[in-house]
């Protein structure tokens, strides 16, 4: 479900929609939500009504639109989950990055912005936040068990604004030498935390058989308190 109205144009010329969250107040970081690999799911609704309610305003793109505009799927639906995972293998990383630069601009020109953006990503979206954060692309960018990370530590030395990440020590997609990989290579960037969590991947959306409450809220926390950075106008 996207948002009428809200149209954003890619590098390329293409256009794709987004499903906005408006905050209360009449000025607000943005923050723009990069999606798990289901689409603009009621989780990530969810996550917009958190923000939106925490004194944020929220854009997520349809980082799918390439491949199927505003599609939705159902995590818990196995064939539903086989079509994201094949979709996802042939997901442009580096356009999904460029459509989030896009967005950021977007961002920028909404009539509540006050000057700040954060990124929040989920799955496909943390990997994506990682890349945001290496670009210093935003003012701040947090990803939840993000994919791939241990792959492209090289970069971290490259990160120069605040940068969060939320990691599950029972995640089927980070092996132990990926745990080690990670712990070495973020910590040492001082603009880099990352957390673990005695949990499995996909522990913060609440349809998942992974869901941790406990780990959530103390996941959501840290972020809501670098996301509160952005409410001091620069």
């Amino acid at each position: 479900m996207l948002t009428d109205g809200v149209e954003i144009t890619s590098r390329s010329g293409g256009k794709f929609g987004a499903y906005l969250g408006k905050p209360a107040t009449v000025t607000a970081p943005i923050v723009i939500i990069a999606q798990e690999i289901f689409g603009i799911t009621p989780f990530i609704r969810e996550t917009v009504d958190w923000l939106v309610g925490a004194g944020f305003g929220c854009v997520c793109p349809d980082l799918y639109w390439r491949q199927a505009p505003n599609i939705e799927l159902d995590a818990n639906i196995p064939s539903e989950r086989e079509q994201a995972l094949a979709m996802f293998s042939h997901f442009d990383m580096e356009a999904g990055v460029e459509d989030l630069a896009r967005t950021i601009e977007y961002a920028r020109t909404l009539p509540f912005w006050n000057g700040r953006v954060g990124v929040v990503g989920y799955c496909l979206g943390g990997a994506l936040a990682f890349d945001v954060a290496v670009r210093s692309l935003a003012d701040c960018s947090v990803g939840y068990y993000g994919v791939g990370l241990e792959k492209k530590v090289s970069l971290v030395p490259a990160i120069g604004r605040p940068a969060m990440f939320h990691m599950g020590s029972h995640d089927h997609y980070v092996t132990e030498d990926a745990r080690r990989i990670l712990d070495e290579h973020f910590g040492q960037n001082d603009n880099v935390s990352l957390h673990w969590y005695p949990v499995g991947h996909s522990f913060a959306r609440s349809s998942s058989p992974n869901f941790d409450l406990e780990a959530t809220s103390v996941a959501n926390a840290r972020t809501l308190e670098l996301l509160g950075t952005l409410k001091d106008r620069p």
